[in-house]
């Protein structure tokens, strides 16, 4: 079987082919710039996304820093120390057993 073709065939065989792999590579290329096009859009949702939820968490430790600075404000004011309880009670009781001891000897003494 022997195919023969003319000229003006021939280039038009060639101009349909290489018309069809230019169709072809231009659906491809549509389809990865719109692909390309979603992935930059979902990446811009994400840095909003991430840019809001790092403002609230900026301001929540804001928050937390005043609550912190207050609590270390009102420490001294309301807690004691051990050591410094400690001794005010060791004082408390030197002195009761001071007293208990002037009763005792009170006590020795007014006896008849």
């Amino acid at each position: 079987m022997i195919l023969t073709l003319s000229l003006w065939q021939v280039v038009s065989l060639l101009l349909t082919i290489l018309g069809g792999f230019w169709t072809v590579a231009r659906i491809l290329a549509g389809q990865v710039s719109r692909n390309i096009d979603q992935k930059f859009l979902s990446v811009a949702e994400s840095q909003k996304t991430t840019a809001e939820t790092l403002e609230t968490q900026r301001t929540k430790l804001s928050e937390l820093e005043k609550d912190v600075l207050k609590l270390v404000a009102s420490l001294p004011l309301e807690y004691v120390r051990r050591e410094d309880f400690i001794r005010n009670q060791t004082t408390i009781e030197a002195k009761l057993d001071g007293v208990a001891h002037s009763l005792q000897q009170l006590a020795i003494k007014g006896r008849p």
